[in-house]
């Protein structure tokens, strides 16, 4: 329990990095997708939204319930190449921030901390 607790917390710290990095790049302030978009059954929904707004209105979100409802987490997470790819047109020292805020989570999430 203490451990489920100690990932939990660790996740939710991570989480707000990431927010602080994303508003550092300048792609936290994206329309939310509608729910059509959120229909997609494609990775990161790359045919219905951009990178930013799944990250900040699917993965952010999905995260925040897990969280707040004590569920398991996913033990495999491998998100931080498709930002590298996603904001490469953005300033290199906040994209690096970004890219390294989601290798933190990747790994948190496959047990490689």
């Amino acid at each position: 329990m203490k451990k489920a607790f100690s990932n939990h917390h660790v996740l939710a710290d991570l989480l707000m990095d990431l927010q602080m990095a994303m508003q550092d790049c300048g792609v936290w302030e994206c329309g939310a997708p509608s729910n059509e978009a959120l229909q997609s059954t494609e990775p990161f929904c790359i045919d219905t939204m951009r990178f930013e707004q799944w990250l900040r209105f699917v993965m952010i979100e999905r995260f925040k319930t897990l969280l707040a409802t004590g569920s398991d987490l996913p033990v495999r997470c491998h998100i931080s190449p498709m930002a590298e790819e996603a904001f490469k047109h953005k300033p290199s020292a906040n994209v690096a921030h970004l890219v390294n805020c989601l290798n933190r989570i990747d790994q948190h999430l496959s047990g490689a901390l």
